[in-house]
């Protein structure tokens, strides 16, 4: 079994999650920690979510995520649409990050898709399997224990948003 070690971000969805993420990656960074991955930006119309971005940081690069108004060529999964090619690009983040060998690694978020075999599942499960790497993720809290049994995460802490990001930081600067 590979020796990896998973931070779990909890809330509910808008609880601000990726807000936290955020934070994190700016602290890792200023302690010159090289962290590889990406962000779900959630984007709203009239006080509704309507679709997510997909950010890889580090130079900041969007992609169209989902929406929920159909589009041709994109999945339909509940009530978003999913663009293939973000899914992919998200997936070879994830890769670059690994041949990069960023020290910590971020998958905003993991959620009933991934529990569902879908969107992130491949990219999470092969984080999984890589030896020496961290990785930083977001999950509902609702779902975090059936995210834990599924993947059988061993090595994992969980901060719900409420905590400080330093908090995080501190833990994976103790890790490292």
């Amino acid at each position: 079994m590979p020796n990896n070690f998973v931070y779990i971000i909890t809330g509910e969805q808008g609880e601000g999650k990726t807000t936290m993420l955020k934070s994190v990656v700016s602290l890792l960074r200023k302690a010159d920690i090289k962290v590889g991955g990406f962000i779900a930006e959630g984007t709203w119309k009239d006080g509704v979510r309507d679709g997510f971005s997909l950010v890889r940081i580090g130079n900041h690069i969007t992609f169209p995520l989902c929406q929920t108004e159909p589009k041709k060529g994109y999945i339909h999964l509940r009530r978003f649409w999913f663009n293939p090619e973000a899914i992919e690009t998200g997936e070879e983040i994830i890769r670059s990050s690994l041949t990069e060998k960023a020290d910590v690694v971020v998958l905003d978020e993991v959620g009933i898709f991934e529990l569902e075999g879908k969107v992130w599942h491949r990219a999470f499960t092969h984080l999984l399997k890589t030896n020496e790497i961290h990785i930083l993720i977001s999950v509902r809290d609702k779902i975090k224990d059936s995210v834990v049994q599924t993947f059988k995460l061993k090595n994992y802490h969980v901060y719900p948003v409420a905590d400080k990001p330093e908090l995080v930081v501190e833990d994976i600067k103790r890790a490292l």
